[in-house]
């Protein structure tokens, strides 16, 4: 420990910075403070100092691995109830889906009667009757027909009608000289009652039938009317 000379030099080393301050400290011969508080007194803590500058600004760091997927969320709420959307047209009922197509593959040479043809393509709502060659009409409306024709080689013209019930519509001649073919067609827009029946009569001739479908015969219902 420090004798008595040793605390007279502290003291007398520390005093004349104490009596700087506005404080005094009465020192005794016989009783000495512990040098730390003697040190704390005179030289009290300053007060806390600005902070420093912000550093500059770090180098971007590589891009770390693809993290893994995380669990499903929770189903959100359900949506508002849309407005109503406009109103569509209105569906064709069946009595109203009318449409067919036959054609000829095989030759035809029976005079004077209805044709008849060996292959049906198309026939929507079955008003074509197959074995018969004739159409008959749904509903009242307005249709449309159409026919192309081959004159068979072997002879030298074709005469064919179409036939509305008992009346003849509209005639379909073809000539040329025989070992040759040629062709012919017509079309026809007529307003049928329900249950008229339209189909084609030979005249005489022959006409000509194979896989390529020369001869056809079609028609649909254009619209219905009261």
């Amino acid at each position: 420990t420090l004798g008595t000379q040793g605390w007279h030099l502290l003291a007398l080393f520390f005093l004349p910075f104490c009596l700087c301050q506005d404080e005094y400290m009465e020192v005794s011969r016989r009783s000495y403070k512990p040098v730390a508080k003697i040190l704390k007194f005179c030289f009290p803590s300053g007060n806390h100092g600005n902070n420093g500058n912000n550093g500059a600004t770090g180098q971007e760091g590589a891009k770390g691995e693809k993290g893994d997927k995380g669990d499903m969320g929770p189903r959100g709420e359900r949506g508002h109830h849309g407005p109503k959307g406009e109103k569509g047209y209105p569906g064709i009922p069946p009595e109203l889906q009318v449409a067919f197509m036959a054609s000829m593959a095989t030759h035809f040479s029976n005079q004077n009667s209805g044709i008849i043809f060996s292959s049906v393509e198309t026939n929507v709502g079955n008003f074509f009757d197959v074995m018969t060659g004739r159409f008959g009409a749904p509903v009242n409306g307005v249709y449309f027909f159409t026919f192309n024709m081959m004159k068979h080689e072997d002879v030298e013209e074709v005469y064919v009608y179409l036939m509305h019930n008992g009346n003849t519509v509209f005639s379909l001649y073809s000539y040329e000289s025989k070992g040759k073919a040629d062709t012919s067609g017509n079309s026809a827009v007529l307003k049928l009652a329900k249950g008229d029946e339209v189909w084609l009569r030979m005249g005489n001739g022959a006409l000509h039938g194979d896989h390529q479908r020369f001869s056809t015969f079609a028609g649909f219902l254009l619209f219905e009317t009261k």
